[in-house]
């Protein structure tokens, strides 16, 4: 299986540094976004894992659109997705009502879900913020279920607002791979 991890795309973030940067930063990062969906296409990549904040904000229906008209030219890849603090699911999101393309698999409840790919024998694991601050350790004590050889960990926080993690947990807890996002480095 290949597999690509991206997270804090930030899809409608501009800059401050002044009108004559925002108009064209905000572009740039659409720009790379289109290029990792490239990647995929070019690599033959399975998944495209992104964990959390694809969006700076709620995303407008018209950048839903966007982004899965970019998904559904991808020919062999599945697009696992979740909601992070940036762009969590409000009652008004349109994520919650959003149709998205076939091959994009959204974990948008706030409890931990999974979908599984047995061609892939692999199941991915997640959930979605509905509030922009966290503060339980939703993935302490979360472990695989045992549904496929490949079990991994979509996850977006890290610090005390956020899902806090003990990483000493999180490296015990089973998972083949921990996807995660938020901490920006």
């Amino acid at each position: 299986m290949k597999f690509i991890h991206i997270a804090d795309v930030h899809l409608g973030a501009e800059p401050e540094a002044g009108a004559a940067l925002r108009g064209r930063r905000g572009r740039e990062i659409w720009d790379t976004f289109e290029h990792v969906i490239d990647v995929c296409e070019e690599q033959n990549t399975d998944l495209l894992l992104i964990a959390g904040d694809l969006f700076h904000r709620q995303p407008l229906l018209k950048e839903l659109k966007e982004a899965d008209s970019m998904f559904a030219t991808l020919n062999h890849t599945k697009v696992v997705l979740i909601a992070g603090n940036h762009d969590y699911i409000r009652s008004d999101s349109y994520y919650r009502t959003f149709r998205w393309s076939q091959n994009v698999f959204p974990l948008l409840e706030e409890t931990p879900e999974y979908i599984e790919f047995p061609e892939l024998e692999t199941a991915v694991y997640g959930l979605s913020y509905h509030h922009r601050e966290i503060t339980e350790p939703l993935y302490d004590d979360l472990e695989p279920l045992g549904k496929q050889p490949f079990e991994i960990l979509l996850g977006h926080g890290g610090d005390e607002r956020h899902i806090p993690i003990d990483r000493r947990k999180l490296e015990r807890s089973g998972f083949a791979y921990v996807a995660m996002g938020h901490i920006h480095k």
